[in-house]
């Protein structure tokens, strides 16, 4: 009975708690009044960041919900962090909208779920690949 708890609790601290602490550390930093990106001589810096900061939340994400059981197909991971994606960074942005000095921008949203979907497919497709029975 302790074996099992402890494999529960070490498959959960593996798999899902990385994606949630991300989730708040993403919702942290979002909550910072007047925070403004560092000037850096990249073009549309801002818009780097949101990629690749909802990038690492799809990978987390298709990795925790790809691990929530056996009837957890490959389909179904994809379609779930989709829709977790789309939600969350939906919400992201209307609660920098309620922060003093943030804002929401639509463009934000859009690159969020850019880096996101990009990184999605790209795990479908190699879960796909490699999970073919063979035959």
């Amino acid at each position: 009975m302790i074996e099992t708890h402890k494999k529960k609790w070490r498959h959960f601290t593996v798999y899902h708690l990385p994606m949630i602490a991300y989730g708040l550390i993403v919702l942290g930093i979002s909550s910072i009044p007047y925070l403004k990106t560092p000037k850096v001589r990249i073009i549309a810096f801002d818009k780097l960041v949101h990629f690749l900061e909802y990038a690492v939340l799809a990978a987390l994400t298709f990795r925790s919900f790809s691990r929530m059981g056996s009837s957890v197909s490959t389909d179904r991971a994809f379609l779930l962090s989709a829709l977790f994606v789309v939600v969350f960074a939906f919400l992201d942005e209307m609660h920098q909208y309620l922060i003093p000095g943030r804002d929401s921008d639509p463009l934000d949203f859009a690159t969020d779920l850019l880096g996101a979907f990009l990184v999605l497919v790209y795990v479908w497709l190699v879960r796909k690949r490699t999970r073919r029975p063979k035959g």
